[in-house]
């Protein structure tokens, strides 16, 4: 049976510098997410508007909505997306006193993401 030696500092350098495979694919798929995201985000009617409601004018949240890459969390690398939020605004189970609305952008924008 061969022997396999790998060298831990380019296996290292593959996983978690933005410039490797791993890098350069989570970029796109955070990029692929923001795009889904940003398309499904709701817009808020104005009538709503307010500094109690949400943080912005109508089309504020989606309009906001960016690729968050890369970042590190202990040396190691992961992708996302950022999306604005009021105090008010709960974006996956909003509270009941306020509207009865899932927001779900982000969560379906991450789940839509294929490799």
């Amino acid at each position: 049976m061969a022997e396999v030696h790998l060298d831990e500092g380019a296996v290292e350098e593959m996983l978690n510098t933005p410039d490797g495979p791993v890098g350069v694919l989570l970029d796109e798929l955070s990029s692929r997410a923001a795009t889904v995201a940003r398309v499904i985000a709701p817009v808020m009617r104005s009538r709503y508007h307010s500094e109690y409601y949400q943080y912005g004018p109508p089309g504020y949240t989606k309009g906001k909505i960016r690729q968050h890459f890369p970042a590190y969390s202990n040396g190691q690398l992961y992708g996302g997306v950022n999306a604005p939020y009021g105090p008010t605004l709960f974006l996956e189970r909003p509270a009941r006193q306020i509207h009865t609305t899932r927001y779900r952008f982000m969560s379906m924008a991450l789940d839509t993401v294929e490799l």
